[in-house]
This record gives structure tokens, sequence and C-alpha cells, in this order.
């Protein structure tokens, strides 16, 4: 009796074990599957990062081209109303308008860093202090696409 008892609990048990290891089988593909979508969102979050550096610097270069042009008209409409001030003609007008606006690029050293921006200022010294780009972009809060602009005009 005591031998028959024992074989029916081996096989009770055998067949609790096959049952715990058929929900295992199930169980480790839903985790590969759980960590395939995790991968996946991974890389999505860094590119969702990168495309939001990208934006803040299209953003930041659009307003500093608005300004630019809005300096622009604002300087021209001034000489316009300087040249009527002494009653040129509009002839003589365009003509001195087009002669005075020089396209060269030939900027004597000190001029140049008075045009700096102090963005560009604050660029240049923290990349002389020997910081990454990296942590450019973190301590001035601005993109790394506009700290390589700044460095690629600073190299000029």
């Amino acid at each position: 009796m005591l031998p028959l008892l024992i074989i029916v609990i081996g096989i009770i048990l055998i067949f609790l074990n096959l049952k715990a290891i058929k929900k295992e089988d199930k169980s480790f593909e839903k985790i590969l599957a759980r960590e395939e979508e995790n991968n996946n969102k991974d890389y999505d979050i860094e590119i969702l990062k990168i495309r939001k550096d990208i934006a803040e610097t299209v953003l930041e270069l659009q307003r500093e081209i608005e300004e630019l042009k809005l300096s622009i008209n604002s300087s021209n409409k001034l000489e316009i109303k300087n040249y009527n001030k002494n009653d040129k003609n509009e002839s003589n007008l365009d003509k001195d308008i087009i002669s005075e606006i020089d396209f060269s690029n030939k900027i004597e050293s000190n001029k140049k860093e008075n045009f700096q921006s102090e963005k560009q200022k604050k660029v240049k010294l923290l990349l002389d202090k020997g910081l990454t780009d990296n942590e450019i972009c973190e301590k001035l809060n601005i993109g790394k696409g506009e700290v390589l602009l700044i460095k690629s005009l600073l190299k000029r």
C-alpha cells in the first residue's frame, strides 16, 4: 500500500510540475514582448528629445531672423528720413543707399566682437573654459544646434 501511495503522489507532483512549466513558457513570452516594447519606447523617447532640441533651435533662429529684419527695416527707414531731410531727390537716394551698403565680410576684429550677441559671448566664454557642447547647452538652456552654429561662427 505504501509503494502505491508514493507512486500516486509522484504522478500528481509530475502533473502539477508539467502544468507549472507550461505556464512559465507563456509568461516568458509575455516578459519578452514587454521588454521589446520598452526598448522601442526608449528609442522613441530619445528621438522625441532630439526633435525637441531641433525645434527649439529652429524657433530661436526664427526669432533672431525676425529681430534682424526689424532692425534692418528700422535702420533703412531712418536712413530714408535723414536723406529726405537733406532734400535729396529719390534717384540720388537709391544710389546713395546702395553705395553705402558694404556687402563684404571684412570686419575688423574689434568691430567683430561688437557684433557678437550676448549668447555668442557666453558660449565663447564657456568654450574657453573647456566645457563640452552638451554642458554648454544645459548651462545656457539652448539647443545643441545653436551651440554648434556659434562654434562654427567663432572659428571664422
